[in-house]
């Protein structure tokens, strides 16, 4: 298989005006006169036609020339393709620039993707002669499977890696911004020939000439270098270029829809509306109109407006569960104030330099003094120390990806002299006047200008501590689609605090775009919402840079750095591992499309600790907490994995079940007893010694041992007597075995033959057995006795 290396999408670029190329267009149009005219535009500038195939200059050379990897001029970057890592070549994100399905089609090759597909043309598009069908904007390196599998499918709305939706297809979280624009430009470009509705599943609220995904995914997805470059590669070639991919906002500009960022900054802001302190001027404003606060002004709700300027004395209070959405930029005087409560998010569209300093108000979880909080900035030059004055000055740290062990994986920064800086994450110690007893919020207030840039903090392989820039909630499954190297999503919960500086039980909630598991049994699951001012740690497979942007914030109102789950339904189930004193951990075990039996990228999530006890499930003989598994089959075996430090008696039990879980049975099948549970009924219970066993249990979901002679476990009573430990069954039972806590056999007989059975002569005495008990019909159940002498 082919070394990995992950293309990094650094999309921010403005130009310091509206380039030369578009001096002929009247920008203050709109709708179709402005389509008109940028139709016009790249029409009489197309002054080089490709061949598709020929000696000369063809569509070969322009995709050899316009998709290479910037990192790497001599591979290219294959659409739709999303892993480089897993030994299928189908899904490949690169390719040698030569390795291409010509005249051989060597293995693993590409070749040349229609993103809009031929057939799809009114009428067809052909290849014989130069036009739409030769047009390199809309023609894309592909795997040659991948480019098959595709095939003429009209595209469709989704989530995750690229793959049929149904009868349709999903480019890929990564890709779909570039399949829309390219669509708009071949609808502007050829007008009738090449309709953006034959191209485009689904419905067309905004505008009936244009699907209502193409113009999400334009907002959604923002332009990277890799479009820019290869439009200015294409310029060259062929004369002509994507104005959606020198500016989004033109899209709504002519169709409606999402606001996409405007990379010019200037189409937008032509009116102006005041509040003076009881009234707006000019009606209340909206993406077109700016806001300017001349009064004191508390939200009453969300707020839209095209740029936000508060003069004067005036003081403006986001309050909790409000939005302001702003399209451009957000100014504030020396003398006024912007206080942003908890829960509250700022939104922005554009990226644009902000001014004046705002006030940021965040509660963290319930902590007690010497519980930490993961934490990071959405203003910028914020002081650490400043941030929380009372925390002891050892007691910042930063992570350290290279370390092994706590002591080397944290280290102390002085608080006193460093700032916060921009996406990543801080680990802070409660204030040390904190009270140890009763836990409470800490009131995050950050001061300082709004961040509104992009990010992109450099990550290494294995963990990484980042933290949401921005003064608004992200969505960590967005942030994992878009960042191909992240794996894993982990919030920390400090579910227990540290004994002697080592922690008892996990403290890490884990969540992948499958969905999320708490730390700990029974503790809260992570929705996979990032909130402002909110550290997080990833996990990446390779050294790279991430990279955060306007579009990943969203309107999500939540009040705690974790709240209830509240997703589409999917079919998946959680486990807990617990014993009669502590709850160990939790995992997620789930059957979705886009997902196979190994290991899935943004969908299979690693364990962060493994040094305690806990359940895992096994992929490549490693621990994960969230295993995504391909379509569900009854006859499915998921293999788990247990450590246990401490011999005793634990329990597997089911948290909660969804989707088609909520009727079908999930069994634990415990391997050492031959016995088959089902946990949707009542919790597994086992005794254990220490160690790692991984050959143990598993996962299925058919009672294998089941017959017409299946007995319920109520049937079966064990109790204690003067003469000993009693067995009954309604049916003949074959063999019995009994354990204490730690595991060891104190009896067995395997040739009983009897509906009761007394035990006597144990010489335990006032303690807790386990007693298993085979019935003929194979059936095995294991019930807790206390043995008491008379």
């Amino acid at each position: 298989m082919k070394t990995k290396l992950l293309f990094l999408l650094l999309s921010f670029y403005s130009y310091a005006q509206i380039p030369a190329y578009y001096s002929s267009i009247d920008f203050t149009q709109t709708g179709n006169a402005l389509k008109t005219q940028l139709a016009g535009l790249i029409t009489t500038t197309h002054t080089t036609q490709l061949p598709y195939t020929a000696t000369t200059t063809d569509v070969w050379d322009a995709l050899q020339a316009c998709d290479k990897n910037p990192l790497n001029s001599a591979q290219v970057l294959l659409i739709y393709g999303y892993n480089d890592v897993d030994a299928i070549y189908k899904n490949d994100r690169l390719d040698d620039v030569t390795n291409i399905c010509s005249t051989l089609c060597p293995t693993g090759a590409w070749n040349r993707e229609h993103c809009y597909a031929l057939s799809l043309g009114t009428p067809a598009l052909v290849t014989s002669s130069a036009g739409p069908g030769t047009d390199a904007h809309h023609i894309r390196a592909a795997d040659v499977t991948f480019n098959a599998d595709r095939g003429n499918r009209l595209y469709a709305d989704g989530e995750g890696d690229a793959g049929p939706v149904g009868i349709y297809w999903y480019p890929g979280d990564e890709w779909k911004g570039d399949i829309a624009r390219m669509m708009m430009y071949m609808y502007v470009r050829y007008n009738t020939r090449c309709l953006a509705t034959n191209v485009g599943s689904g419905t067309t609220s905004y505008n009936a000439d244009m699907p209502d995904i193409f113009l999400e995914w334009n907002e959604e997805d923002p332009v990277s270098d890799f479009e820019r470059i290869r439009n200015n590669t294409l310029q060259s070639i062929q004369g002509n270029r994507n104005p959606f991919i020198d500016n989004p906002y033109l899209a709504t500009r002519i169709w409606g829809g999402p606001q996409a960022p405007d990379t010019w900054n200037t189409l937008s802001c032509t009116t102006t509306t005041t509040w003076n302190g009881t009234s707006w001027s000019n009606g209340i404003p909206n993406k077109d109109v700016k806001a300017v606060f001349s009064g004191d002004y508390t939200s009453i709700g969300d707020l839209t407006a095209c740029s936000l300027t508060i003069i004067g004395t005036a003081q403006v209070v986001l309050q909790s569960n409000h939005t302001f959405t702003i399209v451009r930029d957000v100014n504030v005087a020396t003398t006024a104030s912007f206080i942003i409560q908890n829960n509250a998010n700022l939104i922005q569209i554009n990226h644009v330099a902000n001014s004046g300093i705002v006030t940021l108000l965040k509660e963290s979880a319930q902590i007690l003094r010497l519980d930490y909080t993961a934490w990071s900035t959405p203003v910028n030059n914020q002081n650490l120390l400043a941030f929380s004055p009372q925390t002891l000055t050892n007691r910042f740290y930063e992570y350290v990806t290279s370390g092994t062990t706590p002591a080397t994986a944290y280290s102390s920064v002085n608080p006193a002299v460093n700032s916060f800086i921009g996406a990543k994450g801080y680990l802070i110690r409660a204030p040390n006047n904190w009270s140890s007893i009763v836990a409470s919020s800490f009131l995050g207030n950050f001061s300082g200008i709004p961040n509104n840039d992009e990010y992109f903090p450099s990550i290494n392989l294995g963990f990484n501590l980042l933290g949401n820039p921005y003064p608004a909630t992200l969505q960590a499954s967005h942030f994992i689609g878009l960042n191909r190297t992240v794996e894993t999503v982990y919030f920390w919960t400090h579910t227990a605090q540290a004994v002697g500086g080592i922690y008892p039980v996990n403290n890490y909630a884990s969540f992948t775009k499958l969905g999320g598991v708490a730390a700990a049994a029974g503790g809260q699951i992570p929705d996979g919402t990032i909130k402002a001012g909110q550290g997080f740690y990833v996990y990446s497979s390779e050294n790279t840079t991430a990279w955060f942007h306007n579009a990943l914030r969203y309107d999500l109102k939540n009040t705690q750095f974790f709240k209830s789950e509240n997703s589409t339904e999917k079919n998946i189930f959680r486990l807990n591992l617990t014993d009669s004193n502590k709850a160990y951990n939790q995992i997620l075990i789930g059957y979705i499309p886009e997902a196979t039996n190994g290991f899935d990228i943004g969908i299979d999530g690693k364990a962060f600790e493994t040094q305690n006890t806990m359940l895992y499930t096994l992929i490549d003989n490693k621990e994960y907490v969230i295993e995504g598994r391909s379509e569900f089959e009854n006859n499915d075996v998921v293999p788990l994995g247990l450590k246990i430090l401490t011999p005793g008696t634990y329990s597997i039990a089911i948290e909660n079940v969804d989707g088609l879980f909520k009727t079908q049975d999930v069994f634990i099948k415990d391997k050492y007893n031959n016995s088959i549970h089902d946990v949707k009924q009542t919790p597994y219970s086992f005794s254990t010694q220490d160690g790692i066993f991984t050959d143990r249990f598993e996962v299925v979901y058919k009672n294998t041992l089941a017959n017409e002679d299946f007995v319920n476990e109520n049937n079966i009573t064990v109790y204690t007597t003067a003469n000993g430990i009693t067995i009954t069954a309604t049916e003949n039972i074959k063999e019995i075995t009994i354990f204490d806590v730690l595991g060891r056999k104190l009896y067995h007989n395997d040739k009983v033959n009897d509906k009761e059975m007394i035990v006597s002569k144990l010489t335990a005495t006032n303690q807790a057995l386990l007693v298993k008990t085979t019935l003929t019909n194979g059936q095995t159940i294991t019930k807790k006795v206390i043995c008491v002498i008379y």
